[in-house]
């Protein structure tokens, strides 16, 4: 019951609506923040939603929860936090603790940090029973 979809359908439905509220294209998407918790399900389901969105456009992914552990209900607000400063100071951080990814093709993710070329990011958060959520965010400036 706790366990997502393996093919990242709730994900994926919840970035789409996202990006049509926002009126963005998955073309403007600068990066993603992922759910990332490390665990093979969650971060397969993750990857199976973002190749289904982003098809083979490399858009550079992070996570913080290596750093910070799962701070339950407390994770979105954090990561939202996290992704203003990464528009603000133009910088993507590396994904805190990925040494070598256990997924084949994981390509977007690794632990170097990169220049945030587009500033528009997405923001996912996956909860048990495929509860799932998108949060853009545009660059206002």
């Amino acid at each position: 019951m706790t366990g997502p979809s393996r093919n990242g359908e709730g994900l994926a439905q919840a970035i789409v609506s996202a990006l049509k509220k926002a009126n963005t294209f998955p073309e403007q998407i600068g990066a993603i923040s992922s759910h990332g918790t490390g665990t093979l399900y969650n971060d397969a389901m993750e990857l199976s939603a973002f190749r289904n969105i982003f098809k083979d456009q490399p858009i550079p992914i992070y996570s913080i929860k290596g750093g910070l552990g799962h701070t339950l209900g407390a994770a979105g607000l954090i990561e939202t936090i996290v992704a203003l400063k990464v528009q603000q100071d133009k910088i993507i951080p590396g994904t805190v603790g990925l040494k070598e990814p256990d997924l084949p093709a994981v390509g977007w993710a690794d632990n170097s940090k990169k220049e945030l070329k587009q500033r528009t990011i997405i923001l996912n958060n996956c909860g048990f029973g495929g509860i799932n959520a998108a949060l853009i965010i545009k660059n206002l400036n």
